[in-house]
């Protein structure tokens, strides 16, 4: 049978009898150090201050189970694996800029609920009023998001009946229109090209990006989440893309939320469920390289998939339908929207009330809303609806655009407007931003890879437990019969951890030694 341990903390040291053994000596003592014994890590999402990922739990739940050690303390390989790589990424990330190239970015984001309508109407007023006379401010990448491609009756929720159809008559016509000769001069360079695009219902998201950029794009993906009927029918949720931009990922959200203007928990509940529930399967070998390129939270280690918040910049558009708060009358609402007084209805606005209390879109930034609210007009007209024989609407800003930065120096918003297309009760809205975007030097990141790697071996290395003996030979001498003799051992801790050590016996036996012998 085995001896029972001893532990030996740091520069401390112990003596034991061993048993006489005139014939040999034992080996010497099993070292071993203590597991240490982890609680499990909190999600590592970014805080909402400062612009940083939000929040959507305390804790990550570890897969394995947690294991018993021998000298009976609990730990989970999973927690204290992630709780290494958790240093790692510390480490490279705070290095970022030694492997790093910064280039800037031009991005176009567009928005708009088409109330199911749309044919050959022009879109340059929407997709191109910022390019300048010679088209000299492009972007970069467009992605455009639509709601209510379709109507959302009961039969177009439940069967994808006409979405098919009038995605692509979109995207075809987001094409055209980023092709024009009026707008790219025929130019390959300023052509631009579908990435993806991904629709729900009613819902699309299409991404075109410009061609010489083309080849630095990868890991382009999509998902799409339900949260309408039954809280999964697809009326209403979201359609996302995300990507790698040179080394920087980006995610590009499209929603439509509940509807009314009393139901401010629903859209704050669709939010939440849209937030934690899009995934994206993007491979271990890309989560490995976007953590050692200090893009992705090194507790997305061990998995193949990616949410919203694991990215450098999150971009959210849609119909939001956050509405004027209730305390203002309709009538009153009406009528500082059409004299274009804003200030009152930007204080009562729900999705500025709801973020100002932390209840939805934590981390996220708005430009300032110096355009009328987009909703609800007499389709075909420029008016706020307010015909007698129609329900009556308090005009709001239910399509928005907002971001999520990891850095946010690297984001500058240049323009946030609407546009006055009006086939539609809605007003498209469009936002332009500059972006720092990163581009990185595999040959230097990997140096310092090596670098954080030696510098965590030497960590390992001095808290491996180290002990000292003062004898490794034990000499009893001449031993007579019925008679007792000892010698003692001394185990030195000459380590910086606390060392754990117990007898064991030699292999191919059970017990450490004779029976004649034994230890105190």
């Amino acid at each position: 049978m085995d001896a029972p341990g001893w532990a030996v903390q740091p520069g401390a040291a112990i003596t034991t009898q061993p048993p006489p053994n005139p014939a040999e000596a034992p080996p010497p003592p099993s070292v071993g150090a203590p597991p240490p014994q982890q609680a499990h890590p909190p999600v590592q999402r970014r805080p909402a201050n400062g612009g940083r990922r939000a929040t959507t739990g305390s804790f990550i739940v570890p897969r394995s189970g947690d294991e018993e050690t021998e000298d009976g303390r609990i730990r989970n390989r999973e927690a204290a694996t992630k709780i290494r790589d958790a240093w790692i990424y510390k480490q490279i990330s705070a290095r970022q800029d030694e492997f790093t190239e910064y280039k800037r970015a031009r991005f176009f984001f567009g928005t708009w609920n088409v109330n199911a309508k749309g044919k050959d109407e022009s879109l340059d007023d929407w997709l191109c009023s910022d390019w300048g006379p010679n088209g000299e401010h492009s972007p970069d990448l467009v992605a455009v998001g639509f709601q209510e491609i379709v109507d959302l009756n009961a039969v177009n929720v439940a069967v994808d009946n006409k979405s098919q159809q009038r995605s692509q008559h979109w995207v075809d016509r987001i094409r055209a229109t980023l092709n024009s000769k009026k707008n790219s001069n025929n130019d390959p360079n300023r052509a631009y090209t579908l990435l993806m695009q991904k629709y729900l219902v009613g819902l699309l998201i299409c991404v075109f990006v410009k061609a010489p950029h083309k080849q630095r794009i990868k890991d382009v993906h999509s998902d799409c989440v339900g949260v309408g009927v039954m809280g999964v029918m697809g009326n209403k949720g979201g359609v996302s893309i995300r990507l790698q931009f040179y080394d920087s990922t980006i995610c590009v959200v499209c929603t439509h939320l509940a509807a009314h203007r009393e139901n401010v928990a629903g859209r704050n509940a669709d939010f939440a469920n849209v937030f934690n529930k899009t995934s994206f399967d993007i491979g271990d070998k890309a989560v490995t390289e976007n953590i050692r390129s200090g893009s992705l939270s090194q507790w997305a280690a061990g998995s193949s998939s990616v949410g919203i918040a694991d990215h450098d910049l999150v971009f959210w558009l849609g119909d939001l339908n956050y509405r004027v708060d209730e305390s203002l009358s309709t009538e009153k609402v009406i009528e500082l929207a059409n004299a274009n007084q804003l200030d009152e209805l930007i204080v009562n606005d729900q999705l500025n009330i709801e973020r100002a209390q932390g209840r939805v879109f934590q981390g996220f930034e708005e430009g300032t809303l110096s355009f009328k609210p987009t909703y609800k007009y007499q389709p075909g007209t420029d008016l706020y609806e307010a015909r007698p024989d129609k329900k009556l609407r308090a005009p709001a800003w239910c399509d928005r655009v907002l971001w999520l930065a990891s850095e946010p120096s690297h984001v500058t918003q240049l323009s946030y407007k609407r546009s006055e297309l009006n086939i539609s009760d809605h007003k498209p809205v469009m936002a332009t931003y500059v972006v720092t975007i990163k581009d990185v030097i595999q040959s230097k990141r990997d140096e310092v890879y090596e670098e954080v790697m030696k510098l965590l071996d030497k960590f390992e290395n001095q808290t491996l437990p180290m002990v000292g003996l003062d004898r490794i030979n034990l000499d009893f001498g001449e031993v007579r019969y019925d008679q007792k003799v000892s010698l003692p051992i001394k185990v030195t801790n000459t380590g910086k951890v606390v060392a754990q050590f117990r007898l064991v016996p030699k292999l191919d036996e059970v017990s450490f030694a004779t029976s004649f012998l034994e230890h105190e």
